[in-house]
């Protein structure tokens, strides 16, 4: 059987010739994930489309906005959203400073340490609640509609921490 290296996370790949590491996928993995790949970015792709499309928020405004939504104050650290999104501080900052200039949060400096609150404004909780609507008919739509009750619970048995 030939198997196949993958060239980087996004499922390109290179064959592996004479290799034989177990690091290597064979064809079936690399089809599975591959198929996994094109999946998943498909869901997120409509999910994210119609979110736009309905409420005018994009998929990254979306995503803060329900944290600060979540939280019992309406407020995080900037550094717990930054750790919760998986994303760079860099990349952050410059989301956050344009949701704050569309009023959706604010941003605050709290004490000699630099800790930097982000507070959900009443605008952006007007947006977020009507979105959540627009999100689940889209995760419903895009994703589990497509599901089988027995998908469903491989889904939750491999996602499931």
């Amino acid at each position: 059987m030939t198997e196949i290296r993958p060239a980087d996370t996004s499922g390109a790949a290179l064959a592996g010739g004479n290799e034989t590491s177990s690091s290597l996928l064979s064809a079936d993995e690399m089809l599975l994930w591959r198929g996994f790949l094109s999946w998943s970015q498909t869901v997120l792709s409509d999910v994210a489309r119609e979110l736009l499309h309905q409420t005018g928020l994009t998929a990254a405004e979306f995503q803060i906005l329900v944290r600060l939504y979540e939280s019992p104050s309406g407020a995080l650290e900037q550094r717990t959203l930054a750790t919760d999104l998986d994303w760079s501080a860099s990349r952050l900052s410059h989301q956050l400073s344009r949701m704050q200039s569309r009023g959706q949060l604010i941003r605050h400096t709290e004490g000699a340490g630099h800790v930097v609150d982000v507070t959900l404004t009443d605008h952006g909780r007007t947006l977020v609640t009507s979105a959540l609507h627009v999100h689940a008919e889209a995760v419903q739509n895009s994703f589990l509609s497509t599901l089988t009750p027995a998908h469903r619970q491989a889904l939750l048995a491999l996602t499931s921490p």
